[in-house]
């Protein structure tokens, strides 16, 4: 062979070699896209960027390689060319240590660390106890012998590339493999039984942004990716968005929004911002924190850039899909005022999530779905707005496909929102976690929370609202009224509702459980029977264009002064922008009745909201807390609200106080514990029955969880329908048909319910097109979809999958 190959660009049938990519300038630009996606705050290590990535395809050199690339022959196992490519990467940095300074502590394990990273670079990360096996296999290094006695007979080709990059000839690498084996064992063993605590966990964040920056340049090199240029954010953009968009301010909560808006805003220049990098701002519900905050992220962005002279990447999280667009919407109205942010939008921000559009606008053109959806996924952008899972599940991860933008997360501000939704048994993972982001990866974490949960010690962090009890006390918006210590079921509920129903007000009554929310809506709807109101229902169960619909219904409802009455699941919990007059709940974890309150008299326009909180049962005796939530979150609520028969919203934060301290004190952080564990010893996915970084749920699922495609209109059968023709049709190539997927993925998201089943019910599922999809047909709608509930999973057994 005269040339070798990395990527192949194909038109049809034919290979076009004109577009397609040599193997040696594929390695030299992967060497320099990951020096400069490479960041770790731990001595200088910024070349080990560029020695992995000029030799983390060295295998493709085989002739196996080229000809499966080319289609020739598969050629097996011979063909593979991770395995030989992590050794020869190994190979190199040991013969580089000498230029690595000030990293003592974990020098020696550079060689590991190169052979952990590129072994990976297309796999999800495994176990050093998986590499330490294949290092032990006689068949494996049979195998790498086979591949180098290929190459050797291509020798003068190769070593032509190998001298050109700088890289050790084959030859050499011959003579020393047995050392570079032996080196590796010999490393594993001191790794797993001779390291302190520390120095694992600093070599495991190293692993993770390594890994990151190396598949993340490789995805791009391949798919020839154009780079997208920095833009700046001027420091008073916030600003400028309130004084044009509003006017009149001078009406008691919007007084309270702009004082506490100030303070925050202050209290950043006294900060020391080299000492200070985790923060607490506590606030209540509904007094500005997301444009607080977010003024206070693009000040501490534009400090960080004059002192420290680089430029973080905002990243707003939130934890439900549902507050995510309401948040991104506010944000792009802030950006919109840039002069040129019409045209290169996606520059300044993106929204990802599964349900997000790949659709990315910069220099005034949309690029191709798959250039689109490598920038989205890899977080190009000045502010990401995403989920609690794609960040936590990212930083906390082993799955290639989130971890290419790790990288990207070192050195930004992140932003948690709503912080309170990570579960209680994670506290001690999530702080473990950050405090070695801020420290090796120089991140900023700002904690935004109405109810502060005690994830963190007092001395580890700095609240950004000081005397921040004084607005707790100054918003005296509703009254919570304890109704837990007389269970009820839903017919008593229903039958105290009717008493004191009033058709002045509006009432939105949250239910634990899907079932129980149905069968109240539909108790009420015919008890009331009510021609001029208003009654609504929302939850998981309804498709997400119809619920993003009737959101909005509401909001128009509440704005015209009608009284609507919603019945709902805890999906409107944190952050929708709800106004009821009265909220009644069924128990549940104290922060989320809490962040229920938020969606009552939240603007202060009325004397006083009420809340009413029940304990509620089935007809079994059964809690329907206990059904959604660990049995310990609703005890604590219950006992604390035993005590109490009602409480002021200025008394909320004694109580939450006293919630999060019981929790702190009864919740095991026993898995937070294994999960750390697994990190430092680079136990990223073992198999299911051994606790490793995979066994982090963020979202614990009960059962097996399917999607449903609801053709409930004319639009979802002209979606189902590409969709379809998509999947049947032979002629499209694999890698036409992903982009041609990709193209109406977020359509398909639109009409897709996820389907809850447990594991010994029955079901029988016929795969749909291979693509692991339920689908109800519109003739069959009636049948499977109310257009009022959402799917009737009493029907399960006859849906098509």
């Amino acid at each position: 062979m005269d040339r070798f190959y990395s990527h192949l660009e194909r038109r049809g049938e034919e290979v076009d070699l004109e577009r397609s990519i040599l193997l040696k300038n594929h390695l030299r630009e992967v060497g320099l896209k990951t020096i400069e996606y490479f960041f770790f705050e731990g001595g200088d290590l910024k070349n080990i960027g560029y020695y992995i990535g000029i030799t983390h395809d060295f295998g493709k050199y085989t002739t196996y390689f080229q000809k499966r690339l080319f289609e020739i022959e598969h050629c097996g196992d011979l063909a593979n060319h991770g395995f030989i490519s992590s050794l020869y990467s190994a190979y190199l940095i040991s013969r580089k240590l000498e230029e690595f300074k000030n990293v003592e502590d974990i020098k020696e394990f550079l060689p590991l660390v190169a052979f952990f990273v590129v072994y990976h670079h297309h796999l999800d990360l495994s176990s050093l106890s998986k590499l330490k096996s294949n290092l032990e296999s006689s068949d494996k290094k049979e195998l790498i012998l086979k591949q180098i006695e290929d190459m050797k007979s291509n020798s003068e080709i190769i070593n032509r590339d190998l001298k050109e990059l700088e890289l050790p000839l084959l030859e050499e690498f011959e003579r020393d493999l047995d050392d570079v084996i032996n080196l590796l064992r010999k490393r594993i063993y001191q790794f797993e039984n001779k390291l302190e605590e520390k120095i694992k966990e600093k070599i495991a964040i190293f692993c993770l942004v390594l890994f990151s920056a190396l598949i993340d340049a490789d995805k791009k090199s391949a798919g020839k990716v154009r780079d997208v240029e920095r833009r700046d954010i001027p420091e008073d953009i916030v600003e400028v968005y309130k004084r044009e968009t509003f006017k009149d301010n001078s009406d008691e909560i919007n007084l309270l929004r702009e004082e506490i808006f100030q303070k925050v805003i202050n209290k950043l220049k006294e900060i020391d911002i080299s000492k200070n990098k985790i923060f607490t701002f506590t606030s209540p519900t509904g007094s500005g924190k997301t444009l607080t905050g977010f003024a206070f992220a693009v000040k501490l962005r534009k400090r960080i850039e004059k002192e420290f002279g680089y430029t973080p990447r905002i990243i707003y999280s939130l934890p439900f899909i549902s507050i995510i667009n309401q948040n991104y919407d506010v944000l792009r109205n802030v950006l919109s005022k840039l002069p040129d942010f019409e045209g290169n939008s996606s520059a300044y921000i993106i929204s990802h999530h599964h349900l997000s559009k790949v659709e990315y606008e910069e220099g005034d053109e949309l690029r191709e779905v798959d250039e689109s959806l490598a920038l989205i996924e890899s977080w190009e952008s000045e502010v990401i707005v995403t989920t609690f899972v794609q960040l936590l599940h990212t930083i906390i991860g082993f799955k290639n496909s989130f971890l290419k933008k790790y990288h990207n997360i070192a050195r930004s501000i992140i932003i948690l929102d709503e912080v309170q939704n990570i579960p209680a048994e994670y506290w001690k993972l999530t702080e473990r976690i950050f405090k070695l982001m801020s420290q090796y990866l120089n991140c900023y974490i700002i904690l935004m929370t109405a109810t502060k949960p005690l994830i963190f010690s007092d001395g580890d962090t700095l609240e950004i609202l000081d005397n921040n009890e004084v607005y707790f006390e100054k918003l005296n918006r509703v009254v919570l009224y304890s109704n837990v210590k007389e269970q009820k079921g839903l017919d008593s509920l229903l039958s105290w509702f009717i008493d004191i129903y009033d058709p002045q007000k509006s009432y939105m009554i949250v239910l634990n459980t899907i079932k129980s929310s149905i069968e109240f809506y539909r108790m009420l709807k015919e008890q009331l029977s009510l021609k001029e109101k208003s009654i609504y229902y929302l939850s998981a169960n309804i498709i997400p264009k119809e619920r993003l619909d009737r959101i909005h219904r509401i909001k128009q409802d509440l704005g015209n002064n009608k009284k609507p009455i919603l019945v709902s699941t805890q999906v409107v919990e944190a952050g929708v922008d709800l106004d009821f007059d009265v909220v009644i709940r069924d128990l549940g974890p104290l922060d989320s009745v809490v962040q229920v309150a938020g969606r009552c008299n939240r603007n202060f326009k009325k004397e006083n909201g009420e809340i009413f909180v029940f304990f509620l049962k089935d007809d079994k005796g059964r809690s329907y807390a206990n059904m959604v939530y660990q049995k310990l979150t609703p005890r604590i609520t219950f006992e604390l609200f035993s005590e109490l028969e009602s409480v002021k919203e200025s008394e909320f934060i004694k109580i939450i106080n006293k919630y999060f301290e019981r929790l702190r004190f009864e919740k095991s952080q026993e898995e937070s514990e294994l999960i750390i564990s697994a990190l430092n010893n680079l136990r990223f996915y073992e198999g299911k029955e051994i606790i490793s970084v995979s066994s982090f749920e963020l979202i614990k699922e009960k059962g097996i969880v399917y999607p449903v495609f609801i053709e409930v209109d004319e639009k979802a059968m002209e979606t189902w329908s590409k969709f379809k023709s998509i999947i049947s049709d032979d002629s499209i190539d694999r890698w036409e048909k992903k982009k041609l997927l990709l193209n109406i993925k977020s359509q398909l998201e639109e009409y897709i319910v996820n389907v809850r089943v447990n594991k010994n019910e029955p079901w029988i599922f016929d795969i749909a097109f291979d693509q692991n999809i339920g689908y109800v047909a519109n003739k069959d709608i009636p049948e499977y979809y109310d257009s009022e509930t959402g799917f009737k999973k009493t029907e399960l057994s006859s849906v098509i999958f």
